[in-house]
């Protein structure tokens, strides 16, 4: 049977696009190599895409349902669109630069059938060399996340909270409830959505799924990993278009995240040390970076040469935009 819609599906497999017709093609290719014994349906919002994305989608596989955006809504409101239209009793958000494995989309919902206490839950995720890549965390602490975009880095200050942040030593062999799995590919019973609501469209680009996973958290429900089932990631797909754009988008959604779960009062006094902290940290890569390039001219090293006159770019693009438009005061 054609990939795409089937007749009472129990599983709705929920894809967001934006200028990775490549990446997308491959993705749908693989769901249909791999397809669930279950009856499911695939959605593809599509954002805008200049690519000839959907052409592309259409013509090879014609019973995929597809929503066209005319301009980028964003990735927690693309998914809202298809969570809206599905009916099926779980939704699968999946990235497009994803390579499902064999009998991965069975696993997942079959260990949702047998849980009826879990919310949520997703696979393991694996670079394309094969090695595992890190796909749980702990919600984000104010430490951390200073450890993490600031200054306090190169300090190597607040350390032990970022490990925790990311969950450095997690075991990725083993099955274990953790409070967040990576939007890329992640299982939610859509009963539990219709409970907590969808994702927060004021996040346009990250933390998005982490905010939902803190409200299911918040609500009762399990979140779970699950290692027996594979998916490959490619990673830096969409969002890899953008680098400086992709930094300030997510400490800007970071802090979203800060005011509406930890307090608007408290999140303003974090601020006042964070967003100084951010530019005093790319203010030190430009000194150190300028540093490395007089050294590597003076060697003839062109490739170390280029490589940081790239990151001083990007350290001064990122301190202009940050600081234009009194932004610093306003994230």
């Amino acid at each position: 049977m054609p990939i795409g819609h089937m007749k009472n599906p129990k599983l709705s497999i929920i894809i967001v696009s934006w200028n990775v017709r490549e990446y997308l093609l491959k993705c749908v290719r693989s769901i249909e190599e791999n397809e669930p014994s279950c009856p499911f349906e695939v959605i593809i919002v599509d954002n805008a895409s200049t690519d000839g994305t959907v052409d592309a989608i259409k013509k090879e596989f014609s019973q995929v349902v597809v929503v066209e955006n005319k301009e980028n809504r964003g990735f927690a409101a693309a998914n809202n669109q298809a969570v809206e239209l599905s009916q099926g009793e779980y939704v699968f958000l999946l990235n497009p630069d994803t390579i499902l494995h064999p009998k991965s989309l069975d696993i997942l919902v079959k260990f949702m059938d047998s849980n009826e206490d879990v919310g949520a839950c997703g696979p393991k995720l694996l670079n394309v060399d094969g090695s595992n890549q890190d796909s749980v965390r702990c919600f984000p602490s104010f430490r951390g996340a200073l450890h993490r975009h600031t200054a306090f880095k190169l300090l190597g200050i607040f350390k032990g909270q970022y490990k925790k942040w990311v969950m450095y030593d997690f075991k990725y062999n083993y099955q274990k409830d953790v409070d967040q799995v990576m939007g890329a590919a992640m299982m939610i019973r859509k009963s539990v959505t219709e409970q907590v609501g969808v994702m927060d469209e004021r996040f346009f680009m990250y933390y998005e799924e982490v905010d939902l996973c803190y409200r299911i958290k918040q609500a009762g429900w399990r979140i779970v990993y699950i290692p027996q089932a594979f998916i490959t990631h490619i990673g830096g797909g969409s969002s890899g278009q953008i680098p400086v754009s992709k930094r300030i988008m997510a400490m800007t959604s970071l802090l979203k995240f800060f005011r509406k779960h930890r307090g608007i009062w408290t999140t303003h006094i974090f601020s006042c040390v964070f967003k100084p902290a951010v530019v005093l940290r790319d203010l030190m890569n430009i000194v150190f970076g300028t540093i490395k390039y007089i050294f590597a001219t003076a060697t003839l090293d062109k490739k170390a040469r280029k490589k940081t006159a790239e990151k001083i770019k990007n350290s001064v693009i990122l301190i202009w935009r940050y600081c234009s438009r009194f932004r610093l005061l306003k994230l």
